[in-house]
């Protein structure tokens, strides 16, 4: 990042609109960005208690729940046999440590954990140097990316029972160095794979972006696609000439609520078929 681009990085504060998404939801929408992560902490916390609904931050390997929240911030000790330059296994947060949280990429090969952050390359500077400097961390320990793309998609299942899928109610995520205001963004789907709404990260050069949509009418996200700027990171790889190079922190979503079975909802429609008639 150049000496002009840190000069004007953009500082913004909490955004928080009521908008209705494409299948008729009428999400909250919570945005924030700013040089460092005091400065969208406010932000973040007002998300975590939309999504906790009357909760509070529930522990990986317990559950299930009615409500709270799941948090991922890739400090888990566990990961320090996966971080970079190696790979972290794609269902870690729902298999080695339960948080009810799977990820696939359709562009990349896999996905990277830094090294600790307090260690010399811990902000990916094994990865290219200058990241040392461009990129820094919400929570303490480490960053997240895709290795040879930007795109990750999350799926949700209970996190005690991880072969049950699962919806959540909410999802945000914090990004570093989003220089441009189009590069990184979240879409959510519902159960069928409809489009419920598409949001934009706000741009924060060598700072802090967050982004984080709660459904509050009901609609359940059953699969969030994260979009991390539009290059992916690599030796020699810096921003620049329409490239923006970005890394992600903390996710944040509500506590997975398991799918309802087709043969449960074949014995609701029975059940509520069986009432009209008696009505009539």
């Amino acid at each position: 990042m150049n000496t002009t681009d840190r000069k004007h990085q953009s500082i913004t504060a909490a955004i928080v609109t009521l908008a209705v998404g494409l299948a008729g939801a009428s999400p909250v929408t919570v945005t924030a960005s700013g040089p460092d992560a005091a400065s969208i902490t406010a932000s973040v916390d007002t998300f975590r208690s939309l999504i906790s609904e009357g909760g509070g931050l529930n522990a990986p390997n317990t559950g299930p729940f009615t409500n709270g929240r799941r948090e991922i911030n890739w400090d888990a000790p566990a990961l320090d046999a996966f971080q970079s330059p190696g790979l972290m296994p794609a269902n870690f947060f729902n298999a080695n440590n339960k948080r009810g949280a799977t990820f696939s990429t359709p562009d990349g090969s896999g996905f990277l954990v830094s090294q600790r952050v307090a260690d010399a390359n811990g902000r990916f500077g094994d990865i290219d140097p200058s990241y040392n400097a461009s990129f820094q961390a919400f929570s303490p320990l480490r960053l997240f990316a895709v290795r040879g793309g930007v795109t990750t998609d999350t799926f949700f299942s209970i996190p005690t029972t991880p072969a049950q899928s699962a919806t959540v109610n909410g999802f945000g995520a914090i990004f570093t160095d989003v220089d441009a205001t189009d590069s990184t963004f979240l879409e959510f789907y519902g159960l069928g794979g409809a489009l419920l709404r598409r949001t934009l990260v706000p741009a924060s050069p060598s700072g802090l972006s967050f982004a984080g949509v709660y459904f509050a009418d009901g609609e359940r996200i059953e699969r969030v696609r994260v979009v991390s700027g539009n290059t992916p990171m690599g030796l020699g790889v810096l921003d620049g000439d329409g490239r923006d190079v970005v890394a992600m922190d903390d996710f944040f979503y509500g506590e997975p609520l398991a799918v309802p079975s087709p043969a449960g909802a074949a014995v609701l429609c029975g059940a509520g078929l069986i009432s009209m008639r008696r009505r009539r």
